[in-house]
This record gives C-alpha cells, structure tokens and sequence, in this order.
C-alpha cells in the first residue's frame, strides 16, 4: 500500500515542488534588505541556520581587499558522482546505486560549471524520486540495518526518536543545521503516512524520501553570509565551508570531523581550511575527485564514445575508447598522489599504464588481458608523457586520419590558456581536396597550402605548428614514419619562434612553458568556483597562479592555494539584491 503514495499528489506537494526554488538565483533567497529570508517550513527555507547557528560566526580572517571582488555566490546541483557518495555517506554499505539519475553536461569544458547552473525537470525529479526510494528501501528491507540507521525501533508514530532520527538524518543530509520548524514538518509527514498506512516504518521512510528529495540535498545551496563594513562583499559560511571543501576534494558531502568544525564556525579560519585540505587530500577519496577535475580538463570522457574503422585501424576494439581514457587518469592520479606531484611531469614521464588495447598501439608485446599495468616507455622509443598518449592523440584527431590543426588548438586554448580567434565570417575553413593532377602531398603540405590563404594564416599559424610536431601518430596515437600516402612525414617545426623537432621535444617545450602551469591553476580556479573567472578576480587568480609557481608546480599546493584563495572562500553580492 506505501507504494500508493509514491508519486503522489502529497508527495509532489511536499517535496518535488520545493525543487523548483533551487532553479531560481541566489538572490531569491535573500530578504528585501539583503538578509537570510525568515523560516517558513520544509519547503521554503532556504538558510536553515538560526542565530547561534554557525556557532561563532566571527573571528575569521580580513576579508580581501578592494582589488579582489570575488564572483557571486551560486547553487550547485550534485553531479552524478555527488550524488552517489552522497546515498553512502548517509546510508552505508551495501548499497545498489540507482542508474537512472539526471545526466551531467559539460559546460565550459568543466561539469562543475553546468552544475552551477543546472535545474531540475519534471523528468528529472521523477527520477531522483526513483534514486530516493531506490536506495532507502535497500536499507527497510533489513529490520537489523534499518534499526540502526534510525537508533531505535518506534513502536508509534509519536515516539520522539523519530523526530530525532529525521533531524539528524536532514543535518546530515542537507549539510547545514536544521531548523525546528524543518524537523517538526518532517516529523509530521511521518506521523501522517504512518497513520493512512498502518505502518510507522513506511511513514519514516517517506520523510526520509522527502530529505531525499529536497532542494537542499540536491543543491548546494552556498549563498554566504553578509560581512561587517563591506556591503558588496559575502562570505561563505563556516557550514558552507565544509560542502565546499569536501564536494571538491572528496566529491562527496562533509564527514564528522568537518562537520563538527562547521557547527563551531572553525571554517571561518583560513588555518582550519588548509588543514582540512590537506587531511582531505591524504583520503584515498581526493583521488577520484581530482581525477574527475582532470578529466574535463583535457576533455577526454568523449573517448569513451571514439569510433575508428577496423579497416583503417586494425587494433581497434570496443574497449579502446574506455582504455585510452584510464591511461590518461591513472597518469595523473599517480603523479600527483604518488610521485613528486609536479604537474610538469606529466608532459615527459616514459611512466604510464597499459593494457592489451593500448599494448597494441604502442607496439608493446606481451601483455594481456584488459587491466591496465605500470609500464615505463624504454628510453629512445617515442613516447613521454601525455601529449604521446594513444588517448589525447586519438580525442584530437579527425575518425580517419590526423588533424595537426586540432592538436595544436587543444594545446593552445586548453594546456596554455591561449586565445585562437574564429576564422573570418564568410570564410570556408574546410581544406581543399588534393589536386589529382598534381604529385600527392602530406597533410602537413597541403595545410602549409592552406596557410598562404591570408582568411587562414592568422589561426593556423598559432594551432598547426604544433600539430606537425605530432604528425608521427595516426589518429588513434600508433606511431608511425609515413602517412597513408606512404609519404615520409616532417616532424620538426617552429612554435612562437623556438625550433621544435618531434614530438618529445615539443612535450617538453610545454612543460617548461610558464603559462601552461599558469592555465592548469586557472582552470582549477574555475572548476573549484564553478565559474569562469571574471576581471575583478584576476588578483585572486594571480595569487594562486603564483602559489603553484613557488611550490614548483606541485598539484596537492595548488589544491591547498585554492581553498585557501579570497576567490573561494568569499562571493560578491550581486546586483539589485
């Protein structure tokens, strides 16, 4: 009979409408005069801290200067990855984790960015309703795990461990105190289906469903706190402090520790910050999360949809895609975490990881079986680093054969943060077919052509350069001398007028680029604050960069320059509220 109430009108009342308020500003959720808006019950709060809520709301550090004006605040919507850690940290394991959740699109390259301004459909709240019975009725199907989930089995819908439960269990949920107006209305809406249905459990889990559902667990609603004497400035709350954190390093929501430091206010201080960044980042759970920072960075998810010939390339498979993808992530994971952590490595490391897909580009023999090994590239063969992986290759490569321009556009937008203008209006960017009257050309030749056109000479001048020094691997990375003309192939180029011969030396040309240290520190800048970064945090900005620099390039200090940054622990307030 529960099942009668799933869906229903009750429940979209109570719980599916309240996930409309996330899709609207930040502003919304402030009074006339820029204040939090008063308590008006489950659906409508939005702060759901009272006054003694932060427990000691002062006693930070100085807000930044005048030169610093960091972006408005904005509501995250929990990403898939959020999500799921989400159910675990409040239910436990075993755990069936639900399918069928909202997609994550990328916006700006990054997931982090869309999420800031994601809302939710009438598909989408069908679905997370779904997801919140989904992985609450795993737990009431066990009387034992049940009983301990809620610490007691009432016996009538009035018993106060009820209430308790539910507003432990929102806490946790919501991250952020909840208020008595909150727990009396969850309380209610238990007493209430335990009643219609004659069953005190079913009545708990459908509050416990409500929780679920509620802008609060699938927003991260971080919209500050006015401070003293700088109207045009907010400051991210202690609660607020410990989402932030634990979302970016751990993908997931706060744990005791940092929630009983955000209930004393000891996020407030800059110290307690960096400590808990650096305790957070010794959790093996850092390692996905920034994984998943690094994967929208060099836009490598699309490789698990490539799609090449067999014919055309005979070492294809189904699982290519998907193994290219984890080659490029365990890289990273083990550079930061467990080597020197000096982002340049990852441009001329001979280290990186191999299975029997990737075997077969590389021309490596012996190894089997689709789990990827440790492998070190011998020295003299043409491989270091990520630029030489079969997976950035393959993802910057037309289906059938090498694109030097499209290599050489990554590395100048994506690696160095450089801007490549758009082709004139009006222009035809495709190349010109060969003549079939004339001797064959490579691609390099025909694209040196190309590059007389005086439309195309400004673009491709900054992009095909480096592409060239690439060209000795086809479009799914393999190494090669000629190309499919038979045609030998030219390797060595001239990039911002340094002399670059092949694709190792250009490897390590990036890596000693200052600006493409200076590009991987913005971009996390951007991915932490789910935003690109305006003009008046260039200061902010600049700051981290310089961080990053002086650590020598040592991810783990980028990530602790970050958090500790005015850009991240402050917001501006926007205009007209």
């Amino acid at each position: 009979m529960a099942t009668i109430f799933r869906g229903s009108i009750l429940r979209r009342e109570l719980v599916i409408a309240a996930a409309w308020v996330a899709s609207t500003s930040a502003a919304c959720y402030r009074g006339i005069d820029g204040d939090r808006g008063a308590n008006d019950g489950l659906a409508s709060d939005t702060s759901g801290v009272t006054a003694g809520g932060e427990g000691g709301s002062t006693g930070g550090d100085e807000p930044p200067t005048g030169a610093v004006l960091p972006a408005p605040p904005t509501i995250h919507r929990l990403t898939q990855p959020q999500l799921h850690n989400s159910y675990l940290a409040l239910l436990g394991e075993p755990l069936a984790l639900p399918a069928e959740l909202p997609t994550d699109d990328l916006l700006y390259g990054f997931t982090s960015i869309s999420a800031a301004g994601a809302t939710i459909s009438s598909l989408d709240a069908e679905k997370y309703e779904a997801a919140a019975y989904a992985v609450l009725d795993q737990v009431w199907a066990d009387p034992v795990r049940r009983a301990a989930l809620i610490g007691c089995e009432p016996t009538s819908a009035d018993d106060p461990c009820i209430a308790s439960f539910l507003e432990t269990f929102a806490t946790r949920a919501w991250r952020r105190p909840v208020t008595t107006a909150e727990r009396d209305a969850l309380a209610a809406l238990a007493a209430s289906i335990a009643a219609d249905l004659a069953d005190v459990a079913a009545g708990i889990e459908f509050a416990a469903a409500a929780v679920l559902q509620s802008p609060h667990f699938l927003f991260r609603i971080e919209i500050g706190e006015p401070v003293p004497g700088r109207p045009e400035l907010l400051r991210y709350t202690s609660w607020e402090m410990a989402s932030r954190l634990s979302y970016l390093l751990h993908e997931g929501p706060p744990d005791d520790e940092l929630l009983e430091l955000a209930a004393s206010g000891a996020l407030l201080d800059l110290d307690t910050v960096e400590q808990q960044a650096m305790r957070l980042l010794e959790d093996d759970r850092a390692r996905p999360a920034l994984v998943g920072f690094f994967r929208d960075f060099m836009n490598i998810r699309k490789l698990d949809q490539l799609d090449r010939s067999v014919e055309l390339f005979p070492q294809m498979s189904a699982t290519m895609g998907p193994s290219m993808r984890v080659e490029l992530e365990r890289m990273f994971e083990t550079t930061v975490f467990d080597g020197s952590g000096d982002f340049r490595e990852l441009f001329t490391t001979p280290s990186t990881f191999v299975n029997e897909d990737l075997a077969k580009v590389y021309g490596i023999e012996g190894i089997v079986g689709p789990e990827l090994q440790a492998y070190s590239h011998p020295e003299g063969t043409p491989r270091a680093g990520i630029l030489t992986t079969a997976g950035f290759l393959a993802v910057n490569a037309n289906k059938t054969q090498t694109s030097p321009t499209h290599r050489g556009r990554f590395v100048r937008i994506q690696l160095l943060c450089q801007d490549v203008p758009p082709p004139p209006a009006g222009v035809d960017t495709t190349l010109p077919e060969p003549d079939p009257t004339q001797p064959p050309q490579t691609l390099r030749q025909r694209l040196e052509v190309h590059r007389t056109q005086a439309a195309c000479k400004g673009c491709h001048e900054l992009m095909d350069p480096i592409g060239f020094a690439l060209e000795n691997y086809d479009a799914i990375g393999a190494h090669r001398v000629t190309d499919e003309l038979n045609l030998p192939i030219d390797a060595a180029t001239e990039v911002d007028g340094t002399p670059v011969d092949g694709p190792l030396e250009m490897a390590a040309f990036v890596a000693e680029l200052p600006a493409a240290g200076a590009c991987i520190a913005r971009r996390f800048y951007e991915h932490g604050g789910a935003h690109l970064a305006g003009d008046d945090e260039e200061d902010a900005v600049q700051a981290v960069i310089e961080a990053f620099v002086t650590s020598e390039y040592d991810f783990k200090a980028l990530v602790v320059a970050l958090v500790t940054n005015d850009g991240f622990r402050y917001a501006s307030v926007e205009e007209g509220t």
